[in-house]
């Protein structure tokens, strides 16, 4: 089974805005949307939304946890602890306010 349509949710408006050529990207980000829009092409359709960071807090979490590491691991089951604990909050629908951690 492959996935045909997707809706990508992100954080950042810029690279949102840049991607549905609303703004114009600037240069530093010229081959992140290049590479985006590269990848873009193999769905029937892909949708590009902007989400506040506190509705994205899990990706988020995962993301801070991705860059203090030194090497570059990937987990085949489960999260690092430090992340399990987010990943569950908001599995279960529970909401992130402004200021709010874990």
């Amino acid at each position: 089974m492959r996935i045909q349509d997707l809706v990508v949710e992100g954080d950042s408006s810029l690279l949102i805005n840049c991607i549905s050529r609303k703004f114009k990207c600037p240069w530093r980000l010229l081959q992140i949307i290049h590479d985006i829009k590269k990848i873009a092409c193999s769905f029937q359709g892909i949708c590009f939304q902007h989400i506040l960071r506190e509705a994205n807090f899990a990706a988020n979490a995962l993301a801070i946890v991705g860059h203090q590491l030194l090497s570059s691991p990937y987990w085949e089951v489960g999260f690092p602890s430090v992340v399990s604990s987010v990943v569950n909050f908001d599995f279960f629908g529970a909401g992130c306010f402004r200021g709010f951690s874990l």
